[in-house]
């Protein structure tokens, strides 16, 4: 114990011992007297130079040209002189016992200077210069307000973080930004201004795959602003981060579990249609699958004429699928006819060359048969489903540009499916012919009246 004792009465002695070799430096800086505080440190440092490099020395230093830069003309150097001296004193002296004790005017000053510089580039969009600038603001703000030295008792200088945040955005700082944002975030800012960075914060994250801190933010969003929709970005996060099968597979388990909103429906169905694959069954499952949620889409909201005619294109593109794969057949079947080989001239030869040839021939009509209820579910599917969409505009006086482009689509779409039904019902079922040609008509007149 004496030891220790012993010791810190040295330490003591040295701390004592600088304050006193600084003393005139400090009486004249007391009475303003900033050239003749400067050359009694000059004197100071002359005689003993290790001063220079301890707390003391730092400190007084920044404080004497704090005190010259207030005229900047005469002393042009001032300012980066306090700025170095201060950073040195701020290593030095990490609990700031000298400025607390004798003021804290360079940390002030630095602080200032970087702010209005922040706020020039900023005005001008010079984003680099406003980044670094308000990025010196908070940093020497945060000595400022962590140690209770500003009026004002907040916990940080929000302005400057608010302008270092968006200021390094503007410059492409990612990191930096979200270093700002999230500081904002945790201390709960929730000014209606204030929204934009939140988003910013979910985007990056969903762009990092960074789920913990994703799903960290969004909670804060969706608590700082409960009138906000925040889905957009909950899908986005899964469409970036989930394989398809994967979203699949969290859609049936919500679905099981719980209920989606209007908005989350028909973002996991454009999910799904953006997910179909180059296998024919796996496209399948994505396609119904999106027709599925615009489906839920469509019953929470009737109006919804967007999901009710993605629903339809689901539809439809299964339609083209199959008719491509029907004439695929049928050319097939033509080709197999035109390069038919000659028959064998023997009788036994001739009937079993027959015989095969008729089973190939056979095998490619079936499978055209096999394709045709299939066929006219999805027609039957996409005329219902695009007929709902078309229905909840068509009566409009004034379309929005996407209002008009699904009415033009629509009536083209119906005329094209009602085509296809009219002349498969060509002579074979007389009435049915006539009614499709009846709906083609109708729809395709209204070709130019959506689509000008």
């Amino acid at each position: 114990m004496k030891k220790f004792i012993g010791v810190l009465a040295v330490m003591m002695f040295v701390i004592t011992s600088f304050a006193q070799d600084f003393k005139k430096v400090q009486t004249s800086i007391i009475i303003a007297q900033f050239d003749a505080a400067k050359t009694e440190f000059d004197k100071i440092i002359a005689k003993k130079p290790t001063l220079a490099t301890t707390a003391d020395g730092y400190y007084w230093a920044a404080r004497i040209y704090s005190g010259l830069n207030k005229d900047a003309v005469k002393n042009p150097n001032a300012y980066d002189e306090m700025k170095k001296n201060l950073d040195a004193y701020i290593t030095a002296d990490s609990k700031f016992v000298i400025a607390k004790e004798n003021g804290q005017d360079p940390f002030f000053d630095v602080y200032t200077k970087s702010f209005k510089e922040g706020v020039n580039g900023f005005n001008s969009k010079n984003w680099k210069v406003a980044a670094e600038n308000f990025s010196n603001a908070v940093y020497y703000s945060d000595f400022i307000f962590s140690n209770g030295w500003a009026n004002s008792k907040q916990p940080f200088d929000t302005t400057s973080l608010v302008y270092a945040g968006y200021s390094n955005q503007n410059a492409g700082n990612v990191e930096k930004t979200l270093e700002y944002y999230q500081r904002l975030i945790n201390a709960k800012i929730k000014n209606p201004e204030y929204a934009d960075l939140y988003r910013y914060t979910l985007v990056q994250f969903t762009n990092k795959k960074d789920k913990a801190n994703f799903d960290k933010n969004l909670a804060a969003a969706e608590e700082a602003y409960p009138k906000e929709s925040w889905a957009e970005y909950k899908t986005d996060y899964i469409d970036k981060s989930y394989t398809i099968d994967e979203k699949v597979k969290l859609f049936d388990q919500i679905t099981t579990t719980g209920k989606l909103t209007e908005v989350e429906y028909q973002m996991f169905g454009d999910m799904f249609m953006a997910g179909k694959s180059e296998d024919a069954a796996a496209s399948e499952k994505y396609i119904l699958k999106a027709a599925d949620a615009y489906k839920k889409a469509f019953e929470i909201n009737p109006n919804n004429y967007a999901a009710a005619f993605n629903i339809g294109i689901a539809f439809y593109n299964q339609y083209i699928v199959l008719d491509e794969q029907t004439s695929t057949n049928i050319k097939n079947l033509q080709n197999l006819n035109a390069n038919k080989p000659v028959a064998p001239k023997d009788p036994k030869k001739k009937a079993a060359f027959d015989a095969a040839f008729k089973h190939q021939v056979d095998s490619l009509k079936a499978l055209n048969v096999a394709l045709d209820g299939p066929i006219q579910t999805k027609v039957d599917g996409a005329i219902e489903w695009v007929t709902k969409a078309f229905n909840v505009i068509k009566d409009k006086e004034n379309l929005v540009r996407a209002e008009r482009n699904v009415a033009g689509r629509s009536v083209d779409f119906l005329a094209t499916l009602y085509s296809f039904k009219r002349d498969k019902a060509r002579g074979k079922d007389q009435k049915a012919m006539d009614m499709y040609d009846a709906q083609f008509n109708i729809y395709d007149k209204l070709h130019d009246k959506y689509n000008k």
